[in-house]
């Protein structure tokens, strides 16, 4: 074998491996950050109908999320995981650690389809615990500096579903989902 035919071959090599490489980043998620919010979903034995309910678990799964971010449709999907497979009778459970570095006025936005329930530190400070349509609910909840948790609870009957969580700061135009660092709040690995 001459000296050029091999330095052709290794060329070769090496732009198969490289687009190998390209192709495998592509296609897999890799992520060193998952998210830091953590998300239970809990599929019930038997129909769900309001958020009280009591809860019959056919299945657990648990990740972690980097927003409460679900569009409308007819099966529970995520930017960050694609679908989830789950279409009806389930819960999901959001548990949110995070700093407010700003007080003021913070105005709370879920969108849902069915019914959801937040609390903060442990007190409701907005819901709508039974069936509905696709719709916002805006709670506005005033903060001090400091670590707060949030917890989120949603369920999903039957039909179309969907959940985004959202929150604007005081004063602010512009709203952002929970899990979204800004000036005002910063967000925490929840366990």
């Amino acid at each position: 074998m001459t000296a050029d035919l091999r330095k052709r071959e290794w060329g070769f090599l090496l732009l198969v491996l490289a687009i190998g490489v390209f192709l495998l980043f592509k296609t897999v998620r890799f992520s060193l950050d998952d998210g830091k919010i953590a998300m239970t979903i809990t599929k019930n034995r038997g129909g769900v109908s309001t958020l009280d309910i009591p809860r019959k678990p056919e299945s657990v799964q648990k990740l972690p999320v980097r927003e409460i971010d679900f569009p409308q449709g007819r099966m529970l999907e995520s930017p960050q995981y694609g679908k989830l497979g789950y279409t009806t009778n389930f819960f999901l459970d959001f548990r949110v650690d995070a700093e407010v570095k700003k007080a003021g006025l913070y105005r709370f936005e879920i969108r849902s389809d069915d019914g959801f329930r937040l609390k903060i530190d442990g007190r409701t400070v907005c819901q709508h615990p039974g069936n509905r349509p696709m719709s916002v609910t805006a709670c506005d909840v005033r903060l001090r500096p400091g670590r707060i948790r949030l917890d989120l609870s949603y369920f999903q009957g039957g039909g179309p579903l969907g959940l985004e969580a959202r929150v604007r700061a005081p004063g602010g135009k512009k709203s952002f989902f929970i899990g979204e660092d800004t000036d005002h709040i910063v967000y925490r690995k929840s366990q």
